[in-house]
């Protein structure tokens, strides 16, 4: 049974709904901006449009092609356990777009988000796909995706198109970042949401996204958290942050196990220790 908007929203990140009216108030500004320099220029900007676009195209069906045609398409019969996740995790959160996955060689484990052909495709490094830990590790990779795409979707609606417009426009992006960062520490709690609330499979993938699979089994959870209190009144940590589109990995362990102790009533220190005694 598909979550509701009132429950996908109270599952959320507590910053997304700030940072949402941040990112608005500079896509208005934008578009209005954008209709100004049409009326000044008397529309003849408007010549210059449809050879940038059939540039955009060109170069976005050489990069599908190139994806496509070098990456095993994920079906009912190759990686049918992705292609069950995937299929769950859209009903399970009401998103009813297409979601196409691939899988392509690489010695990392990760996993990544393209837009291919106007549908959004997750990219399976073969890494993580030659993983033999749990299912829900997987699952929750599916879900903390297909949760973020869900949660996005509902924000913005036909929105979705400018802010991914306005965000090429490298200016504009220590304004939206905050908001990408937040809808990725949602997709977090969704994910986790999604697999029941498995926080030790969901750390586990964390940890491996930093260290990779082999080693990941020598990380202690608790001096991970340490970690991140240290460097977390940094100027420097703080820099780097605002200026990718993505949290560090480390604030991300500690917000799933916030969140996991909100949600679950699970004791941080004793999902740390039963994390550490697997190791």
């Amino acid at each position: 049974m598909a979550l509701s908007k009132v429950e996908l929203k109270s599952l959320r990140h507590k910053s997304e709904a700030s940072r949402f009216y941040l990112t608005l108030f500079v896509l208005i500004p934008v578009a209005l901006l954008l209709i100004s320099l049409v009326v000044l220029s008397f529309g003849l900007i408007l010549l210059y449009l449809p050879f940038l676009l059939f540039f955009l195209w060109v170069a976005l069906k050489l990069f599908i092609a190139h994806h496509m045609n070098n990456s095993v398409l994920v079906t009912e019969t190759s990686f049918p356990e992705i292609w069950d996740a995937i299929n769950e995790a859209k009903e399970h959160f009401g998103y009813n777009k297409t979601v196409d996955a691939y899988v392509f060689e690489a010695g990392t484990y990760n996993i990544g988000l393209l837009p291919l052909l106007g549908r959004k495709a997750l990219m399976f490094n073969s890494e993580l796909m030659a993983d033999d830990s749990d299912v829900n590790e997987k699952r929750f990779l599916v879900g903390r995706f297909v949760g973020g795409l869900a949660s996005k979707h509902y924000r913005f609606g036909w929105l979705e198109f400018l802010i991914n417009s306005v965000e090429k426009i490298v200016i504009f992006n220590i304004v939206l970042y905050p908001y990408e960062r937040s809808v990725i520490y949602t997709g977090d709690q969704l994910g986790l949401h999604f697999i029941h609330g498995d926080t030790t499979s969901a750390v586990s993938v964390l940890t491996k996204l930093m260290v990779g699979k082999d080693i990941a089994s020598k990380v202690n959870t608790e001096s991970i958290i340490k970690q991140g209190y240290i460097s977390r009144g940094s100027f420097f940590s703080w820099l780097a942050r605002m200026l990718s589109p993505f949290p560090h990995t480390i604030s991300r362990v500690r917000n799933i196990l916030e969140f996991a102790h909100r949600l679950y009533d699970q004791n941080p220190g004793d999902t740390v220790k039963h994390l550490d005694s697997n190791e």
